[in-house]
């Protein structure tokens, strides 16, 4: 009889964990797409990069997706069975919350397994690869980082530019407007009806720009230089910034493979290790957590279980942060800061079974009925 109820709520924790996976990968996947067609439209991501870069900063926020969705799961079906007193039953029956350790343990090591993967091999390798598309795009030249209907500027900062509406795989431009700024303060306007990309035999980019005007202002601070020219051209061409849009970017440490963390030992690359051990670990307290947190008022709904199992796992992966915070500063040691948290948790786990199932029976028990025989002689 009890094996069968261990495998139905198996079976019912893992149909829960798949619907609140798929919502919670929803919502992850809709703001990062909002974040990134931002970004594409304000021309810092070019559009044709936004699927594997949606991609990537979603597989990169698996561990906190997961984690969560192993809490809520048992979290729900736990307080489910409490609420339309499934739980009384099975208590009434002599049994205890203990017996539930058992059936959530082989619910979470799957999870457990996964997010491991996930936090040591996988997320990396999606940081390295979204790192490596920003910095490709950062690198190409100037006319390719042309975004239509936005103001741009040059790595130098010398030159802002706007093209209105470029027609797609051509090399004609709609309106042009270019102001560059010389390092004596003087300032060329130019504006075009239409332009066009073209390349000399060097491999030069330039801009052939048509029908327009070109406006030259002098330096305001420089006395006697006061005025304005203004002149009309049928053809003017401009040299186009080839070079890379900017120096290498380092990849960072939470980029970084196991591999090159564990060859290249430092307190960054010790903060990052004891984050990624120890995700996993506050992924599996947390689900053993949801076991004694369960216990609940009948009469209360689960929006409130909700909001406990968000905060709780947000408060624990913050500390985790603040954890690899400490180590990458030199503040603790590796030796001293990967474990308070974990064990901090797994007091709490114990204290509150404890607490809600009886476990206090035995020497526990002793120990608190010899206290109240003190309390009542004295």
């Amino acid at each position: 009889m009890v094996v069968i109820f261990h495998k139905s709520l198996v079976e019912e924790l893992r149909g829960v964990a798949g619907v609140v996976f798929a919502t919670l990968l929803t919502i992850v996947v809709t703001s990062t797409l909002i974040r990134t067609l931002g970004r594409a439209a304000s021309g810092k991501a070019d559009a044709e990069l936004l699927l594997p870069l949606i991609a990537l900063s979603t597989v990169s926020a698996l561990t906190l997706v997961i984690s969560l969705t192993a809490f809520m799961s048992v979290l729900l079906v736990l307080s489910r069975m409490w609420k339309e007193s499934e739980m009384v039953v099975w208590l009434a029956s002599g049994q205890s919350l203990r017996r539930f350790i058992r059936p959530i343990w082989s619910f979470l090591w799957p999870i457990v397994l996964l997010i491991s993967f996930v936090s040591l091999f996988l997320a990396p390798w999606a940081r390295e690869q979204s790192e490596a598309l920003k910095q490709g795009f950062e690198s190409r030249e100037e006319a390719r980082r042309v975004a239509p209907g936005q103001f741009g500027e040059s790595q130098t900062g010398k030159r802002v530019f706007f093209v209105e509406n470029p027609e797609s795989d051509s090399a004609e431009l709609g309106m042009v407007f270019v102001v560059t700024r010389e390092p004596d303060g003087r300032e060329t306007v130019l504006m075009a009806s239409r332009g066009r990309f073209r390349t000399d035999d060097e491999g030069q980019p330039w801009v052939t720009i048509r029908d327009g005007t070109r406006t030259d202002l002098p330096a305001w601070q420089v006395a006697g230089q006061r005025a304005i020219r203004t002149m009309t051209f049928q053809s003017y061409e401009l040299e186009v910034d080839s070079s890379p849009g900017g120096a290498s970017i380092e990849s960072s440490v939470r980029a970084q493979s196991l591999v090159s963390l564990l060859l290249q030992l430092g307190p960054q690359q010790l903060g990052e290790i004891a984050f990624r051990i120890g995700t996993p670990m506050v992924c599996l307290l947390l689900g053993l957590l949801a076991i004694p947190l369960s216990v609940v008022n009948p009469r209360m709904g689960r929006s409130f279980h909700l909001l406990v199992a968000f905060l709780i796992t947000m408060t624990a992966n913050n500390l985790l942060s603040v954890t690899q915070a400490w180590i990458a500063q030199g503040r603790v040691s590796f030796a001293m800061g990967w474990w308070p948290l974990p064990l901090a948790l797994t007091l709490l786990f114990v204290a509150l079974m404890w607490f809600r199932s009886g476990l206090r029976r035995g020497p526990l028990e002793m120990v608190w009925l010899g206290i109240r025989r003190l309390r009542s002689q004295s």
